[in-house]
């Protein structure tokens, strides 16, 4: 292995690596980081490529806008350093012997382990609250009520929501297999008091051409209004099974490491409310405040990690193509669920009985790959 010279910076070295890659030269480069200037070194393995390589080097500095260059395919992740890939295979026995006289770093994401313990706790939190209030009010109370944890990290928890509670307070349902006539009259009150959900049902009573009821029209942002700005987030921490949390914790497990690897903490956290106040505020306008889980920020990771493997490629995003198309394919699928759902709502005579879910996922895209365009968000950036 030899070292040919180095470039201005890793954009350039990446291109370099990625065009001597192309031409069948065996390379990598490294961050020189002893130098006052953050120069990256370029370093080819055979020696008999050594004078095409630094042919190819002197040329691209004179000329790096040469369409050659910039046509040049990019890998999908940076070459691992020289210092690693030069050190000759231990044996077997030399790799035990290593491995218990220094044994290895497991690498640590302690954002991401936060993230994830929070939202199980809420989740085990939120069981245990939902088996006491049945124990203590019966199953109908959990079927027209929320548990207390979920009273306090809805998006919002409008005047119908806390009628409905006093009600269950004043008039226990335990044991009871349907609502006595004189409760489900005071529930149909609270049920009828004006309350927002979202501009999907006023459309399909519009396209039905039927007068909407009162009751889908309500004021919004009740709670936030009186100071309660932390709903505009927290609804992300919530979940509604276990099949739910198992499956956004686990792409939670995937996706934000990376991120954690490269960026610094106070920007994982920006870019993390971002992904869940903005996707979060637009389901609501959608389908009002009933909307919950972490799969709004998981698409947005995926945005992310996708653009910044685009423009910065040589940042090292692992980020296999089968996910994104996976996750485009999951979108989509729900999207043209929620259409079909629609449309049949508008041409039966059924009242509307779905809302949009998708919406936080969309936008949750939308954001994430908008954030990942910024410069502001790329290693290294201060």
């Amino acid at each position: 292995m030899r070292l040919i010279g180095h470039v201005k910076n890793e954009k350039q070295a990446f291109l370099f690596y990625s065009l001597l890659l192309g031409e069948g030269i065996h390379c990598t480069y490294e961050v020189d980081k002893d130098q006052q200037k953050n120069v990256v070194l370029i370093w080819v393995y055979e020696e008999d490529q050594i004078e095409r390589a630094e042919a190819y080097l002197e040329e691209f500095k004179n000329n790096p806008q040469d369409p050659k260059f910039a046509r040049v395919e990019f890998p999908e992740a940076p070459p691992v350093p020289p210092d690693h890939l030069a050190q000759p295979k231990k044996t077997e026995e030399e790799e035990k012997r290593s491995w218990k006289q220094h044994p290895r770093k497991i690498k640590k994401h302690p954002l991401t382990s936060l993230v994830i313990m929070v939202c199980v706790f809420l989740y085990m939190l939120t069981v245990m609250q939902e088996v006491q209030m049945v124990q203590a009010d019966g199953e109908l109370s959990l079927t027209l009520g929320f548990v207390p944890i979920a009273q306090k990290l809805m998006f919002d928890y409008p005047a119908s929501n806390q009628k409905i509670d006093q009600i269950l307070q004043e008039h226990s349902l335990k044991g009871d297999k349907t609502i006595p006539p004189a409760i489900q009259k005071e529930i149909t009150a609270a049920q009828n008091i004006p309350t927002w959900q979202g501009v999907i049902p006023q459309l399909v009573y519009k396209l039905k051409k039927m007068v909407p009821p009162t009751a889908i029209d309500g004021p919004m942002f009740e709670k936030i209004r009186e100071g309660e700005y932390w709903r505009l987030f927290t609804p992300v921490l919530l979940h509604g099974s276990i099949l739910h949390i198992l499956f956004n914790m686990a792409w939670v497990w995937i996706l934000l490491p990376p991120i954690e690897a490269r960026l610094p903490k106070w920007k994982i956290l920006l870019l993390l409310l971002l992904l869940g106040v903005l996707p979060n505020l637009a389901q609501y306008f959608i389908s009002g405040p009933y909307f919950l889980g972490f799969s709004g920020i998981v698409v947005g990771l995926v945005g992310f990690i996708w653009v910044r493997q685009k423009i910065a490629p040589w940042e090292g995003y692992p980020l296999q193509k089968v996910v994104v198309i996976f996750v485009i394919v999951y979108i989509a699928a729900l999207f043209g669920l929620e259409i079909f759902s629609l449309i049949q709502n508008v041409v039966s005579k059924q009242p509307l009985s779905a809302n949009i879910a998708n919406t936080a996922h969309i936008v949750g895209g939308l954001v994430g790959a908008l954030l990942g365009s910024l410069p502001f968000f790329s290693r290294g950036a201060k």
